[in-house]
């Protein structure tokens, strides 16, 4: 079996706090940088990344221990193996006990080192280095070769215990997945398809696109599949825009489970929803959570991974404040171990966040599912795109007022460059360009190692506020982050609000980017969902035309969904006051014609409060979601729905928390009214963005605007009709959607549709379907 040095270093030696070194992983390109300096100063008897491994056998057991050794140093015909260090802590603070670890991996490449030469004693040498100054700190001894065996072999004892525990676990695995069968005594019409096609994608390795209409059981078929697909070494993502939508593919794990399948699985949970004092502050000095968790660490993991398989909200929160140790940091570290992790699209595709581990190295072999794919168009361009203001800059100059060493001339130095677009942007609404600013990169930087200098020497200052200050130097550093992205897809736009000069890097197609990071380092991916119309614009914006994809029929019985267009309205902005009483009379036209609780969905919260302002006098309860709506105000009006006692009805805002990855079954939901087409916002980004897609596709207005818009209208309308029982009404309320262009972007199951003209045609074409049965597919 192969152990990485690295690996059995930190695990079984792992010590120290949690810190805004860790947090921010600003010093990993500064870290490599620094490394690079200092192995350039090595004489030419030296070596740098000098491979090594050795066999070594413990109870019968053979293990290969292998790394890179950071110099292999030559000095006057003396041996020294060297391991480096980066980092932004004030090095005379640091001791061989900051971080036990390191020296760990010293020792153990020492070891290696000393019985592949046949040497009795071996020179170690731990460095420091500052990734701002490049100034060192070392720490020299030598040590007997008897000695480091007892050393390593302790290590690998500890070691040793915990991959026992993967082994035996790997073993559950492949043999539950081997034996389980689907769940489900039947599969719903479209599954085998949907199942057999995602077996081959994975098999080979592949790109492709399922369009799997509502009640198909896409989330099991999926997972199911990609299961079966799993090989050593691969692990399978299971990707959501929402965290509402991985309630579907853990219950879906549970209910395999209880089917004999054995595997690790876990939900990577926002760190502000999973935090442990529900006031994310990670300073060790503030938080016990972040005090001494790598002390904890060990601990913790044979815990947890001895004792359950799914890894869940519940079961992460109880192990980690058993043991007193940061629960989201906590999550992604077992996430190197659980074969299935159910996580947010960032974790895979967001430079920033991605799990460095699965996307910048070979060691694992990712597969992944992406859920509502639909949702990653956009969600892609936010995580290329980045915005800085002089505000920002003066917050930070503020918050940092007469605290030593001064960061006030780097911030006055970055305001002032930020600045000098307030005449470009005079003479224009927006300023654009097709060029970052280096000048203004330079200046951040600096900026943001001074604030590393701050933050180090004042880490026990209890006077200052660093929630703040920490608040502006990441934001400084995403914007910079950025940089090294930004190409013929970006835009750099200066703007001007309230005074204030903001500058963005906007990235208006990602495609390219999000290829890059399949092609390099994905073995197999599958985005899915009900909307993914037309698929030329989603395979476009995704992968760059590249993929396979297949289309599945819906598994229920069209006629049970009756589409009414009401083609006589308009909802354009201007004339959107004038609809506030046909909108009125069809929610009354539904409710009175059947008892039932009714979503609204509107493309703003401005039109929809501008329509709740005039309702008066009604015998349902009203339901009004606002923007600024918490995750448990959300799950109380998803549990008032389930209660059908009484007629409500919900006033939500299309693409929003209540449009998608949640099921309205039966009786939890009759019908929707969906006001207008869903066009995002006319503004300045959007026409940028027509302009760009209409000199690379010729569909400018259609991928700015009319596609993004109907795939929110198809999902609102999907919450209608959730199983085989289900028959509901679909109101559209816009003459748009009588049009040519609209009709053609329509799924194949919208079959049911009825035109009218005014509220007695609509309310008599609701009668009408409300006395018909429920059709049999």
């Amino acid at each position: 079996m192969n152990i990485a040095i690295k690996e059995l270093a930190y695990y079984s030696c792992g010590s120290g706090d949690l810190t805004l070194e860790f947090f921010s992983n600003r010093d990993e390109n500064e870290g490599k940088r620094a490394h690079e300096y200092l192995q350039s100063q090595y004489n030419d008897k030296s070596k740098k990344e000098v491979y090594i491994k050795s066999n070594v056998t413990i109870e019968g057991e053979e293990y290969t221990l292998h790394g890179f050794i950071d110099g292999v140093l030559n000095i006057k015909n003396k041996i020294i193996i060297e391991e480096i260090k980066s980092t932004t802590t004030d090095l005379d603070t640091i001791n061989l006990d900051y971080h036990k670890e390191h020296l760990a991996q010293a020792k153990i490449y020492a070891y290696l080192y000393g019985i592949n030469n046949n040497m009795d004693n071996v020179n170690i040498r731990l460095t420091y280095i500052d990734i701002v100054s490049y100034e060192t700190k070392s720490f020299d001894m030598n040590l007997g070769i008897d000695e480091l065996e007892e050393f390593t072999f302790n290590a690998l004892e500890e070691y040793i215990k915990f991959l026992n525990l993967i082994n035996e676990s790997n073993q559950k695995r492949n043999k539950s997945i081997k034996d389980i069968e689907f769940p489900f005594e039947n599969k719903r019409l479209g599954q085998r398809d949907l199942m057999k096609a995602v077996y081959e994608c994975f098999k080979n390795k592949d790109i492709l696109y399922a369009i799997a209409p509502t009640g198909i059981g896409k989330t099991m078929a999926t997972l199911f599949s990609g299961l079966k697909a799993l090989e050593d070494n691969d692990k399978l993502f299971y990707l959501t825009a929402k965290g509402s939508g991985k309630n579907a593919p853990i219950d879906a794990l549970k209910i395999l489970e209880g089917k004999g399948l054995e595997i690790k699985a876990i939900d990577i949970i926002a760190k502000r929803k999973i935090c442990n004092r529900k006031t994310p502050n990670c300073n060790p000095d503030d938080c016990p959570f972040a005090k001494g968790y790598f002390d904890r660490l060990k601990d913790a993991t044979m815990d947890i991974f001895s004792k359950y398989n799914i890894y869940d909200e519940y079961i992460l929160t109880k192990i980690s404040n058993k043991h007193q140790i940061c629960a989201f940091e906590f999550s992604l570290y077992l996430s190197y171990f659980c074969d299935v992790v159910i996580a947010d699209y960032n974790y895979v595709f967001d430079p920033h966040a991605h799990l460095i581990r699965y996307f910048e190295d070979d060691t694992y072999k990712p597969k992944v599912l992406v859920d509502e794919a639909h949702n990653l168009i956009s969600r892609s361009k936010e995580m290329y795109s980045s915005i800085i203001s002089s505000n920002d800059i003066r917050a930070l100059r503020r918050n940092t007022n007469g605290i030593t060493p001064s960061i006030r001339k780097e911030c006055n130095k970055a305001i002032e460059l930020i600045e000098e677009y307030r005449d470009k942007v005079t003479d224009k609404a927006i300023y654009i360009s097709e060029l970052p600013d280096s000048s203004l990169h330079s200046a951040l930087n600096s900026l943001l190692n001074k604030c590393d200098e701050l933050l180090e020497e004042n880490k026990n200052n209890k006077t200052i506020d660093k929630d703040k200050i920490l608040d502006s130097y990441f934001k400084i550093l995403d914007f910079t982050r950025i940089f090294d992205y930004f190409g013929d897809t970006h835009r750099l736009i200066a703007s001007i609000t309230d005074d204030n000069i903001e500058i963005r890097y906007f990235c208006m197609d990602a495609s390219k980017l999000l290829l890059d990071t399949i092609q390099t380092s994905i073995y197999g991916i599958v985005f899915f969902s009900a909307t993914l119309y037309p698929i030329e614009y989603h395979a476009n914006l995704l992968t760059m035309s590249n993929g396979k994809y297949i289309e599945l029929l819906s598994p229920f019985n069209p006629k049970n969904l009756d589409i009414i267009i009401n083609n006589k309205i308009s909802t354009k902005y201007n004339n959107r006051k004038n609809t506030i009483d046909d909108i009125i009379e069809a929610i009354e036209s539904l409710t009175k014609a059947k008892p039932g609780n009714y979503i609204v969905f509107f493309p703003s919260y401005q039109y929809l409060n501008m329509v709740a302002d005039n309702i008066n006098d009604n015998d349902y309860e009203l339901i009004v979601q606002t923007n600024s709506m918490t995750d448990i105000e959300r799950n109380e009006i998803i549990d008032k729905f389930k209660n059908t006692t009484n007629t409500k009805v919900g006033m939500f805002v299309m693409g929003g928390a209540f449009s998608e990855g949640i099921d309205f079954i039966g009786d939890a939901l009759s019908g929707v009214i969906v006001v207008g087409v869903g066009l995002p916002l006319v503004c300045d980004e959007n026409n940028l963005l027509k302009d760009y897609f209409t000199s690379i596709y010729e569909k400018g207005f259609e991928y700015a605007y009319t596609y993004p818009g109907i795939t929110k209208v198809i999902q609102a309308v999907g919450r209608v009709i959730r199983d085989e029982n289900d028959r509901g009404i679909a109101v559209l309320m816009d003459e748009r959607f009588g049009y040519k262009t609209y009709f053609s972007l329509y799924p194949p199951h919208w079959q049911n549709i009825h035109l009218v003209k005014n509220s007695f045609e609509l309310k008599k074409e609701i009668e009408r379907f409300n006395d018909e049965k429920l059709q049999e597919h």
